[in-house]
Parts: structure tokens; sequence; C-alpha cells
């Protein structure tokens, strides 16, 4: 008879009360693992957030979702080499699933206010690049892509939870408008595609590019 069987045996035999209690123990030994771990999770972060900030190499890695925390560490880091490097470039490459709207503007931003105040970022499409991830990519001076790198285009969603009014809900809308308005911009401005173009082609559907595409198309300057 195996462990398992066993063990299974065992849960069956015991009274309702009995294994209501045990039920009860794992769960409570679950949720200290689930706490553990979320710990362990926020001392990578912050190990990382330092050696990020200490590094002299001055390269960002954007490999995770874009939003919250992990926008927070980057946007931290670039103004962390701003400050004690001034002038000195940057190269930011890019492997991410996209995310918040919303905190990839605010890099987004951060990245184009550092290039007018004169520090120079270079941006690299590496694995697959895709939604909010390929505005960030748009933010690089130079924007780079791997031969057998993929970006994803599609039409940014801001979604709303909860019961809400009327008016409430037009607002939101309004917000939401304006934020398609804001990647459609940013898309466009170095592309060969107008932003009526780009609209047709991300609408309801997910846009796959390879890298020749991407270069034809202006998304990237250049291919390595």
């Amino acid at each position: 008879m195996s462990d398992a069987t066993s063990r299974t045996r065992s849960l069956v035999a015991l009274a309702p009360e009995e294994r209501a209690l045990l039920k009860a123990e794992l769960r409570k030994v679950e949720i200290e693992t689930e706490k553990e771990l979320i710990h362990l999770r926020r001392l990578q972060r912050e190990e990382e957030n330092e050696a990020v900030k200490h590094s002299t190499v001055r390269h960002l890695w954007i490999n995770d979702a874009i939003q919250g925390s992990n926008g927070d560490i980057w946007i931290h880091a670039l103004q962390t080499w701003e400050r004690r490097d001034p002038g000195q470039p940057i190269t930011v490459d890019i492997n991410s699933p996209g995310g918040s709207i919303t905190d990839g503007l605010a890099l987004y931003d951060q990245m184009m206010r550092m290039r007018r105040n004169g520090t120079k970022i270079d941006t690299r499409a590496t694995g697959l690049v895709a939604s909010m991830a390929v505005i960030l990519l748009q933010a690089g001076e130079e924007r780079l892509m791997d031969e057998r790198a993929k970006l994803l285009i599609h039409e940014g969603s801001a979604t709303l939870q909860g019961n809400f009014s009327v008016g409430e809900q037009e607002d939101f809308r309004t917000f939401s408008t304006m934020l398609q308005a804001d990647l459609l911009a940013i898309l466009a401005e170095r592309s060969t595609l107008t932003e009526r173009q780009i609209a047709t082609r991300w609408k309801r559907k997910d846009w796959y590019l390879g890298a020749q595409e991407a270069l034809k198309l202006g998304f990237v300057d250049r291919i390595e």
C-alpha cells in the first residue's frame, strides 16, 4: 500500500470533528507558508532594488509585469543613476508581458524626461515585448530588437470594478479614451503608420510583429 493511500484511508477513518481540526491545521500551515513566500519575495525585490541602484553598469532589465512595486523599483533606479552619474548613458532591456497603463506611462515619462535633460537612453526588445512594454520600447533614443524577439501590440484597456453611478462610468470612459489617445500618439510618433492605421490594426485582436516587420513599420531602429 502506498504512503498516499495510507494517509487517505487514515484521514477518512477520522471522526468528523477530527477531520475538521486537521483541515484547520493544514490551512494554518498554508497561510503561514504563503506569508513566508510573500516576505521572501519582498526581500528579494529589496535586494534587486539595491543591486540595480548601486550598479555602475547602468543597465536596467524590465523583465516582469509593469505594475506597482516593479515600476517603483525601475523608476527609482533611473532616478538614482541620473543623480549619481548625470549624462551617462543607460541601456534598458525589455522582455515583459506588459501591465498597467498608468504605471507604464509614469515609467515612460521618467525615461523621456531624462532624455530631455541630456541622458542617453537606448532600449532593446528581447524575447516577447507585449502591450505596455512596447510603449516603453519607444522611449529609447535608439530602439534595438533581437532578431528573434517579438512585439505584441493590442488595444489598451482599463477596467472599472464595483458599483458605480452612470456619471462615474461616463467619467471612467473619458479617462479610458485619454489613455488610448496617449498610447496611439506614442506608437505613431516614430512609426510609418498613422494613429488611425494603428487603431484599426489593434482593434479587438492581438497583433504580433517579428523583428523585420517591426523595423519596416518604424517601431524599432535596428535589429541585432
